[in-house]
């Protein structure tokens, strides 16, 4: 027996939604040893990475075009809408442990989205520690209509392609990729999903097989490149009314000035 939580409800409703479908997870495998869970994880979330990902998110801020280091001398870490602008994605390693993390929350999602992830993600671990296969594999940024039909959002993604190696997938993309690493977890017996295969840390076990999108190796932080994309998507989608709103402008304060239009 698999079953898979792949629920979602807008605000406190999915913390409420994600305790029932744990509740119901608990319960079928302690009655059931050959239990398998399977969840969809969020790239918007803090995981553990590998170091080639850390040191390729290093590299691509090193790398960064020339615009993107003037827009970041002009409002890198300012605190926009919330979040702290163009910071830099890799972080120094743990202490102690040695392992990589990445930052990969966006507070716009808000806290409630944050902690029903957060409780799949211990509901896979527990179950993991105790026996059963789970195939928890982080599904890339997608433009599904729950996420689109923010407008904010759909604006951000449509600006992510600036910053590479961001990729917003389509949903049948996400879709056939995530079945067949779910396919992979529940057949393939050297999977991390089989508990048999020991893990360094716990939390790797969301590392391998992660169709990310880009954001463990992007040079900057994926919050802090929401307000950037929007803004080159806005720009590009009112062309026409930014140029003729300039040159309106431009004819008045030259009226004003001359007493007669350009």
């Amino acid at each position: 027996l698999t079953i898979g939580n792949y629920t979602y409800l807008d605000g406190a409703l999915h913390v409420q939604l994600s305790l029932a479908c744990d509740s119901i997870m608990e319960r079928l495998c302690s009655e059931r040893k050959d239990t398998s869970i399977a969840f969809l994880c969020t790239p918007t979330d803090c995981h553990a990475i590998p170091k080639e990902a850390n040191e390729a998110a290093a590299a691509n801020y090193k790398s960064r075009p020339s615009w993107q280091k003037v827009v970041e001398l002009l409002i890198g870490g300012t605190n926009i809408m919330g979040a702290k602008q163009l910071v830099k994605n890799a972080l120094k390693p743990v202490e102690e442990s040695g392992l990589y993390l990445v930052d990969g929350i966006v507070a716009a999602q808000g806290p409630n989205y944050g902690l029903a992830k957060r409780l799949q993600h211990w509901r896979a671990v527990i179950a993991h520690s105790n026996g059963h296969v789970v195939s928890s594999n982080i599904a890339p940024s997608t433009a599904t209509k729950s996420v689109v039909s923010n407008a904010q959002f759909a604006a951000a993604y449509n600006g992510f392609k600036l910053f590479k190696p961001m990729e917003v997938m389509y949903q049948e993309t996400s879709s056939a990729v995530m079945l067949a690493l779910l396919i992979n977890d529940l057949r393939n017996l050297n999977s991390v999903a089989n508990p048999k295969n020991k893990l360094d840390n716990p939390f790797q076990l969301f590392q391998s097989g992660s169709f990310h999108g880009g954001v463990w190796r992007c040079a900057y932080k994926c919050d802090a490149i929401g307000v950037t994309a929007a803004v080159y998507f806005y720009l590009g989608a009112y062309k026409a009314v930014i140029v003729a709103g300039v040159a309106g402008l431009a004819g008045t304060v030259n009226y004003v000035l001359k007493g007669s239009p350009i």
